[in-house]
């Protein structure tokens, strides 16, 4: 090969080179660019698979068809696996090993995902367009963002609030006969108060919600947490699995109050039951689940779309219907209950003491004490 031939060939090579990179973020691009091409690309994909048990819950589903096609114009296929967490991760975790990818919108805890690479790895970067396509155009997906915690983003958008506290059957007691602070139990007082002899329920998967996660930076060490729970069950509670066994059990009456995530509890009360919750004055323990994109999904852009109505218009959908809202949203009541209370400590499991074990090595110890 001449030296004149070899130049126009490396030149060529060169020229390819550069078209070939200046393609590849058009190839590798998963979102539009702009709202607009957003929405005709979810047009075009046209069937979006949620997994997320919250849509199939009183009609919620089709409320959400009515006010999607209001705001956007067109009513999506939308392919319901009602499946709640930590079911969703673990089964979508489960189905990556052997190569399926069966969600496009997939309802998890950031908790799950935060602080393990090769979990992060399998889900879509859905914070920048969030931020800066949707949240100019959406007040309530600017309010939403701007409250969610820097560990949970870019991958992970908080729609449930997990939130500790009592809740009562109000034909049994009232508020005023209830614990004020969870450091009354400690005391041998609350529900280990002799009183409360079994009348009060706890969980068994929390161990004792909130009491596992009263261990949350180290605010109650494991000993302390031991004592207590022995002395709940030494006053003889109704133990059932599952925080919403135990709110089921208080609203049907079984016994007069329990600790539990209170969340569900509202739409039980608009149910007809007479169950009512109150939070504890001086700590609360909150979690939140979240939703996600996974890669690989088959209409990313239509999931984008709807999780950006889920922000704006589902949530405040969410808490008049089931009356759960999330306090990451500056329009819901839980928000402003917890503005409204200065004095209580509010904690939460950071991806830190989760990925160290933290929070499993004390859940093990207390659910070896349970019977």
């Amino acid at each position: 090969m001449k030296i004149d031939d070899r130049k126009h060939f490396f030149a060529g090579v060169l020229c390819f080179g550069i078209l070939l990179l200046a393609a590849m973020p058009a190839l590798a691009q998963v979102f539009g660019k702009t709202y607009e091409e957003i929405l005709d690309r979810a047009k075009k994909e046209g069937e979006l698979r949620l997994w997320w048990e919250v849509p199939g819950e009183r009609g919620l589903g089709e409320q959400f068809e009515a006010a999607f096609k209001k705001r956007f114009g067109f009513t999506p296929r939308v392919s319901l696996t009602p499946v709640t967490n930590p079911d969703s991760i673990l089964r979508f975790l489960t189905e990556v090993k052997v190569g399926r990818v069966d969600a496009d919108l997939l309802y998890a805890g950031a908790s799950d995902i935060a602080g393990r690479p090769e979990r992060l790895a399998l889900f879509e970067d859905i914070d920048t367009p969030l931020v800066k396509i949707f949240s100019p155009k959406f007040k309530g997906v600017e309010g939403v963002l701007k409250n969610v915690a820097a560990w949970k983003r870019p991958y992970s958008v908080d729609v449930t609030t997990l939130a500790s506290g009592i809740v009562y059957n109000t034909k049994r007691t009232s508020a005023d006969q209830l614990p004020r602070t969870y450091a009354e139990f400690a005391e041998g007082k609350g529900f280990a108060d002799p009183k409360w002899k079994g009348n009060f329920a706890i969980n068994t998967i929390g161990p004792a919600s909130p009491l596992a996660d009263m261990a949350i930076h180290g605010y109650w060490d494991i000993e302390k947490q031991k004592k207590v729970l022995q002395m709940l069950l030494a006053n003889k509670p109704l133990i059932k699995r599952s925080s919403g066994d135990v709110r089921m059990a208080v609203a049907l009456g079984e016994v007069a109050a329990a600790t539990a995530n209170i969340g569900g509890t509202e739409g039980l009360r608009k149910e007809g039951y007479p169950i009512q919750t109150k939070l504890f004055e001086d700590v609360m323990i909150v979690g939140s689940i979240g939703l996600t994109i996974p890669k690989g999904a088959k209409s990313p852009n239509l999931a984008l779309l709807y999780l950006a109505f889920i922000l704006e218009d589902g949530l405040p959908l969410v808490e008049r219907i089931n009356g759960e809202g999330t306090f990451v949203d500056p329009r819901s009541q839980l928000a402003k209950t917890l503005k409204a209370m200065p004095t209580a400590k509010i904690l939460e499991w950071t991806p830190e003491e989760i990925v160290a074990g933290q929070r499993d090595k004390v859940r093990k110890a207390l659910q070896a004490l349970m019977p």
